[in-house]
């Protein structure tokens, strides 16, 4: 199988400046991410900041996260799943008692 059927487009969770975001393109397309990341900026001076912003935003959201380096969202994610299984109330089973008299609680010295 060729190599370009197992990479995803994620970002990086170790070339970062910011999300990580051009180091992930960088690493998918095999191009130094400095270099995209000057390009953006110009781009972004160019056309006004308010659409370089919102595409970046945008980028951020819809990239999934690097599997094995997760981010502080992919982190804070698993830390508030994990807090609602723990602030799940555990419930005791309960036993069911056959077959008792009340001379057999008397006799135990209970009563």
């Amino acid at each position: 199988m060729r190599e370009s059927q197992h990479k995803r487009l994620t970002r990086s969770g170790s070339d970062r400046m910011i999300a990580g975001v051009f180091g992930g393109i960088g690493q998918y397309f095999k191009i130094q991410p400095n270099i995209l990341r000057i390009l953006y900026v110009l781009l972004t001076i160019f056309t006004g900041f308010v659409p370089g912003i919102i595409i970046y935003i945008i980028l951020i959201i819809m990239m999934p996260a690097d599997p094995q380096k997760p981010d502080l969202l992919g982190f804070l994610k698993s830390f508030s799943e994990s807090q609602k299984t723990s602030q799940q109330p555990h419930q005791r089973s309960r036993r069911t008692l056959t077959n008792v008299e009340e001379k057999d609680i008397k006799r135990n010295g209970r009563s």
